[in-house]
């Protein structure tokens, strides 16, 4: 028996299951539960080791080298026997001197250790897999975020150039408004300076003319012609553009609008009222709080010319609450239907046949987005009421 040289061989590789072959290749001896990782049934036909274990084949050469003393141990590393997995091992059996009698194959049972390498191996390559996927993920993910950020960058400038030119029309239609307004304010100065220029004509010819009536008519000519002139003045200044924020006289500001459109109102028996505080300077865009009050009259007007009665107002309020400049401009017109007072502010959106729906839209952009203002509408007991909040501070 080869009991002591079979401890050995397991002690030295913890081993548990072998076969003893000897120089003929054939099993001599063999553990019990060896067939769990050999053929049994070749066993019952052939001892032969190379029929029992086909995966020596080819190895007859180093078997030999062992039994001759040539080589102490050959390893088959990770070899799949029956649903297992086991490395085998050949060792020298017992000693004769100048050769071993017989050579010690061991079975070391590495299944349990090869399943979770093999496991570890599987998880690897699926998360390896799995970032790659997530990394390919994300590529496109940057790459559709670029794009989309490119899309709204070029929507946006869109937007910008859409919104400038509806303001750039606003502002021609308001200019095209202020013009007629103007030419039938400059009718009744014109027809009292040509009268005038008649009379002297006529005092000449029939020799009445003295020094005195000719200084008061030409006096009263040149304040006509300075009506005119302011006139212009303030028409030139109301579409002067100022970019940059500034601090102005709100009451003022809004004067000069009404100097240039009272006569239009006069005429369609509207009464505009400007009080509240003459003092209070706000921080903004002058002339684009002219543009917004304009448009905010203009609505009005339109709404009393459908709707008319005998009591027509306007009321333009200016007021501080706290550090915030309270601009009002309130009506008697009826008010706005509750159905689109809500979105009142959106672009489209208008209560005139035919409206374009820009104008309130336009002022909400140019206090709220040019003046970091606030502009809210309300309705009262018989009209509507226009809030415009504006800071009396330049942020820094």
């Amino acid at each position: 028996m080869h009991i002591q040289e079979v401890f050995n061989a397991i002690y030295s590789n913890h081993c548990y299951e072998y076969l003893i072959i000897d120089r003929n290749f054939e099993v001599v001896e063999y553990s019990d539960k060896v067939f769990d990782f050999c053929d049994k049934d070749a066993f019952t036909q052939s001892k032969n080791i190379f029929t029992i274990i086909p995966e020596l084949f080819g190895l007859e050469n180093d078997l030999l080298d062992i039994l001759d003393k040539k080589n102490t141990i050959h390893k088959i590393p990770y070899v799949s026997k029956n649903d297992n997995y086991v490395n085998i091992y050949i060792h020298p059996g017992r000693d004769l001197n100048q050769q071993y009698e017989t050579a010690i194959i061991l079975f070391e049972n590495i299944t349990k250790i090869a399943k979770a390498k093999r496991q570890l191996i599987q998880e690897k390559n699926e998360n390896n897999l799995l970032l790659q996927e997530i990394s390919n993920k994300n590529a496109q993910l940057e790459q559709y975020n670029n794009h989309m950020q490119q899309l709204v960058k070029e929507e946006i400038k869109k937007n910008l150039e859409k919104q400038k030119m509806l303001e750039l029309q606003t502002r021609y239609s308001q200019m095209g408004e202020i013009i007629g307004m103007i030419t039938h304010q400059w009718k009744q100065p014109l027809n009292a300076i040509s009268m005038m220029t008649n009379v002297l004509k006529l005092k000449q010819k029939n020799g009445a003319i003295n020094t005195k009536l000719l200084n008061e008519k030409l006096d009263d000519i040149l304040m006509q012609v300075g009506y005119m002139s302011q006139t212009v003045n303030d028409f030139q200044h109301f579409f002067n553009p100022i970019k940059d924020t500034i601090y102005f006289n709100a009451y003022d500001s809004i004067q000069s609008v009404l100097e240039l459109v009272k006569s239009e109102y006069f005429h369609q028996n509207i009464d505009v009222v400007l009080s509240g505080d003459k003092t209070l300077t706000v921080a903004g865009l002058p002339n684009e709080l002219n543009q917004v009050v304009l448009s905010l009259l203009k609505n009005s007007k339109d709404e009393f010319i459908k709707k008319p009665h005998k009591h027509m107002k306007i009321d333009i309020n200016i007021a501080q609450i706290d550090d915030k400049a309270i601009i009002t401009v309130t009506d008697n017109a009826g008010g706005i239907p509750k159905e689109i007072i809500d979105t009142i502010f959106d672009i489209y959106i208008t209560t005139k046949k035919d409206g374009s729906g820009l104008g309130l839209n336009i002022s909400k952009n140019m206090i709220e987005d040019h003046m970091n203002g606030k502009l809210s509408v309300s309705n009262t007991s018989d009209g509507a009421k226009f809030t415009i909040e504006l800071p009396t501070t330049i942020p820094e």
